[in-house]
């Protein structure tokens, strides 16, 4: 489908700007808007993927859709203006695999502002989106210091509803959390062991992940062939990379894989602002005096590793403990600058996170639905809804 999104209060001798599906030719330039649009926060952000956009979704999408806007008649992949993608794969709902929604990388330059491309086009992409997927439910995040973006995608005015405008629902807040890994930390009394996975660990881990997903709304299935694709395809993951927390019996009660995303997302320091101007005076004070390295430069990337594939007990924070004791330590010693992980706001295992230093930029978890459709109450109850912070 392609279309033109014009406004009439756009700059007189702006060219109309042409919304299509991507094309190949287009990654330099959608790599490059991604690139120059930084999160608005106190530690504002940017991000760059390699080798190409797509790379990330095939991690863990099994379809999806990149739409860019560009100005009509341009072929060349330096005219990208705004950019978006619908990415679908499979998770639970109501005990049985669906196919589930995530709106992502949304950016738009200074040339696609003014143009209502939202309020024209939204709603007949995700419309037809839903219907091609046959997809139910779509989740995306919105910093919550993003004011502009949460104007622009979650006040819903008269005339955008009319035009079939998508609504933002809020089904749970969390905290992009940095554990800080300047500081060193004595080894603490556990009751759980934690070792590196083998091979012979594949079936328990699937099941330990997989029993985490069903409770879960939209959790993501983990039958043991998914774990081995993305032991297979995602650059730098290794069975050795998972960790086991042990029960003295040598049962598994959870896990955890630390996993370093820059083969496909980079994330690069635009800015240091308000209170991440003290902790990275305070940061880079300790990093001196210890050896460790300073925080990035603007302009230059920040180095850490998500936690990714967790499974923990509800009632356990404990096992989570064990688990980020032996992350910490790993990556500490390898050089990173910290881990990153979502932490629900209200999670019961948030005492595991008591004595790291961490710094949180909060963020929300929202349902998308199309005009007409109401957001299951399961939704926002419960446990956090699968998201795998590491591939947004």
């Amino acid at each position: 489908m392609t279309v033109h999104a014009t406004d009439s209060r756009a700059a007189p001798d702006a060219a109309p700007l042409v919304v299509r599906r991507a094309r190949a030719s287009d990654d330099a330039g959608c790599r490059s808007l991604l690139a120059s649009v930084a999160m608005e926060a106190d530690l504002a952000l940017s991000v760059r993927r390699r080798p190409t956009v797509e790379a990330m979704y095939a991690l863990h999408a099994r379809a999806w859709e990149q739409w860019v806007a560009s100005e009509a008649g341009s072929e060349t992949d330096a005219e990208i203006a705004a950019m978006a993608s619908v990415l679908v794969r499979d998770g639970y709902v109501d005990g049985a695999v669906a196919p589930v929604g995530y709106l992502g990388d949304l950016r738009f330059s200074p040339r696609a502002e003014g143009r209502q491309i939202l309020d024209r086009q939204y709603g007949p992409i995700l419309s037809a989106a839903a219907a091609r997927f046959g997809c139910r439910h779509f989740l995306t995040t919105i910093i919550a210091s993003n004011a502009r973006a949460r104007r622009a995608l979650t006040v819903q005015t008269a005339r955008a509803a009319r035009r079939g405008r998508p609504t933002y629902t809020l089904v749970r807040e969390f905290d992009i959390r940095s554990i800080h890994l300047v500081l060193p930390r004595r080894r603490e009394r556990s009751d759980y062991v934690v070792r590196r996975a083998r091979d012979s660990d594949i079936p328990v881990i699937a099941a330990l992940l997989d029993a985490d997903a069903r409770r879960r709304p939209l959790g993501y299935p983990m039958p043991e062939a998914e774990l081995r694709r993305r032991l297979a395809t995602w650059p730098g993951l290794r069975i050795d990379s998972f960790l086991l927390a042990c029960r003295a019996d040598g049962t598994v009660a959870g896990v955890m894989a630390p996993w370093d995303s820059a083969p496909v997302k980079q994330t690069v320091v635009d800015a240091y602002r308000g209170a991440m101007r003290r902790v990275r005076t305070l940061h880079d004070l300790a990093a001196r005096l210890l050896g460790r390295p300073r925080l990035p430069a603007p302009g230059q990337p920040l180095h850490y590793r998500y936690l990714t594939h967790v499974a923990v007990p509800p009632g356990e924070p404990a096992v989570l403990r064990a688990l980020l004791a032996a992350a910490y330590q790993a990556a500490r010693r390898q050089g990173y600058h910290f881990l990153s992980v979502p932490a629900p706001v209200g999670d019961p295992l948030d005492v595991a996170y008591r004595g790291y230093l961490t710094t949180d930029i909060r963020a929300g978890l929202y349902a998308v639905t199309l005009p007409g459709t109401q957001v299951p109450a399961w939704l926002a109850e419960g446990p956090m809804p699968g998201f795998e912070m590491a591939l947004v």
